[in-house]
């Protein structure tokens, strides 16, 4: 483990994001852990600390986990674990348990964290502050066409301030 300068980090965070390489994981009221794969995020400084803002639309099992635990981990993952990313994008929480498959095991040595994956280089545990709905007034046309046409359900935007960073 080592400590990885905030900048590395952010820059690591997102070539991973837009490679959808990150599974953002969490734990329900029973403490049980879920997580999915996200493509969307965004770092930056409010209130003179660090924050990741995680979208997740209300209808996902891990909205109601973050909801329930007001924690999130953000797990950045190498291109080797494409299965495994697929997988917890594809397959709902609610319906089986994800960490069940055996294709990523939660790093219980870090229990103060969240939700941590063992096999994730970079983590970002958080702890959400405030959350507010995207509103569709200023979304672009072309946006709400493509991310929005089939169900129209609007992200909820967790605002996540950063408490752990972990760089392995």
């Amino acid at each position: 483990m080592q400590h990885l300068p905030i900048s590395k980090a952010v820059e690591e965070l997102y070539l991973s994001l837009s490679k959808g390489n990150v599974i953002l994981t969490t734990r329900d009221a029973s403490g049980k852990a879920n997580g999915m794969t996200v493509a969307w995020g965004f770092f930056g400084c409010l209130w003179n600390e660090p924050y990741f803002l995680a979208t997740v639309r209300p209808y996902r099992f891990t909205w109601k986990g973050i909801r329930d635990s007001r924690r999130f981990t953000v797990n950045v993952l190498s291109d080797t674990y494409a299965e495994a990313l697929k997988y917890f994008g594809t397959v709902s929480g609610r319906s089986e348990d994800k960490f069940a498959k055996g294709l990523l095991q939660l790093d219980e040595t870090l229990n103060d964290y969240c939700a941590p994956i063992r096999e994730a280089h970079l983590i970002l545990d958080c702890a959400v502050v405030t959350a507010n709905n995207l509103q569709p007034f200023f979304i672009p046309e072309e946006a709400i066409q493509k991310f929005y046409q089939n169900d129209n359900g609007y992200h909820t935007i967790f605002y996540g301030r950063i408490d752990r960073l972990l760089h392995r």
